[in-house]
């Protein structure tokens, strides 16, 4: 049977349910990227360098911290002296090459950061840098 061509049915396919998808994954990466972001960061005043290197931000580093009272931080939570040796010991057992970052207030009492500093080397964890300020990089 021959069909006439004013009957040809064109198949045609929606870009609506396509459109719909696409959308639902940029919105699903969105929020899945903005959940990853913890904050390490604690609020202190960054000595100034003028010999400072700018590092790539690395989300795998560990952040100690500590601000001008001298409290300790660790990934920007309390902590005490004892449990930062509990924890440093933990990383220099499971990670002992992982990038540590130390942020200190300008006004943190030395004797801190050498404790700090301390514990670092005696669990053998040489992987450190102190993060301070400069104008070149931190505008």
């Amino acid at each position: 049977m021959k069909m006439a061509p004013e009957e040809d049915d064109r198949v045609e396919m929606s870009m609506a349910p396509l459109i719909d998808c696409v959308f639902l994954l940029l919105i699903f990466f969105l929020v899945t990227t903005m959940l990853k972001r913890d904050r390490k960061e604690i609020e202190v005043d960054l000595p100034v360098s003028v010999s400072s290197l700018e590092m790539a931000p690395d989300e795998s580093m560990l952040v100690l911290g500590i601000n001008r009272d001298g409290d300790l931080f660790f990934e920007g939570q309390p902590t005490t002296v004892h449990l930062l040796h509990e924890r440093l010991r933990e990383v220099s057992r499971t990670e002992p090459e992982r990038r540590i970052r130390l942020d200190t207030d300008e006004a943190t009492p030395f004797h801190r950061v050498v404790e700090v500093l301390d514990a670092l080397q005696f669990r053998n964890l040489r992987n450190v840098g102190v993060r301070t300020y400069h104008e070149k990089f931190d505008r």
